[in-house]
């Protein structure tokens, strides 16, 4: 990997945990914290990894630098394993964790297993649903995107390929809901820029990188969420399967609002 592309939030330590806890700059942080992250940093190296990862588009977790991440995560509840915390953060990275740290308070059963389909069921129950449009949903709608995280942040991670492949679906998502949310608002300049940040995290997988992450992640009760909402609401809020078909679905909506 060309580490020299990551500027500004760079991660300057090739050996980030083992460096970092060795750093004479981290005594504010209490010994059995650094005692965690170095348990944590040993456990991830001495699991068997289902194949290489060879995607140089994504870095390696021990790249990873906490102190310079834009986004809150609870390391605190992380280290104590607390509801789940520690198994986000070993399945879906810093940017899942960041997300959980937001919204676990909101959904107290909110856990690794259905993090992706509460976050997608947002999209149907809230903002689609012609039908909840009291106060309280308006304002739950404005609360949650109040807890997402920066979207101008998000994209800068994306262009300095500041991310791990273990984040990709989090990125998916979170990027699929603002680009929805842009739409029905009419916020044309902003689902522009949603677009292309989607893209070009679709440039950087394989089609069967994408295939395994919607697989994986995306298909079943994920996938029938999208698929209701092409069924009620249009083809402009789909899902799509294979790398090719969501190029080609980001293609379709910028057409379209470039003709607004």
């Amino acid at each position: 990997m060309n580490h020299n592309r990551l500027s500004g939030l760079a991660f300057r330590a090739p050996l980030f945990f083992s460096r970092i806890l060795s750093n004479r700059n981290l005594e504010e942080l209490r010994i059995p914290f650094r005692y965690f992250f170095q348990r944590y940093i040993d456990e991830r190296e001495d699991e068997p990894l289902k194949e290489e990862i060879t995607n140089e588009n994504f870095m390696e977790e021990k790249y990873m630098n906490f102190r310079l991440y834009p986004f809150y995560i609870n390391w605190e509840k992380i280290e104590a394993n607390e509801s789940g915390y520690y198994r986000i953060l070993v399945h879906f990275g810093y940017f899942g964790a960041a997300i959980f740290s937001s919204f676990k308070e909101k959904y107290s059963n909110l856990d690794v297993n259905n993090v992706l389909f509460v976050l997608a069921g947002f999209i149907s129950e809230y903002l689609l649903n012609k039908e909840n449009k009291t106060e309280e949903a308006k304002k739950t709608i404005e609360d949650f995107f109040e807890k997402m995280p920066n979207l101008n942040d998000i994209c800068e991670l994306i262009e300095k390929k500041i991310i791990m492949m273990k984040e990709v679906p989090m990125l998916i998502l979170v990027l699929k809901i603002n680009e929805i949310n842009f739409i029905i608002q009419k916020n044309y300049n902003e689902v522009e820029k949603v677009l292309k940040y989607e893209y070009l995290l679709m440039t950087y997988l394989s089609e069967d990188e994408y295939k395994n992450i919607y697989n994986e992640h995306f298909r079943g009760k994920i996938s029938k969420i999208f698929k209701k909402l092409v069924d009620t609401h249009g083809k402009n809020y789909n899902l799509p399967k294979t790398k090719v078909k969501y190029i080609n679905h980001l293609k379709s909506i910028y057409k379209i609002i470039k003709q607004k």
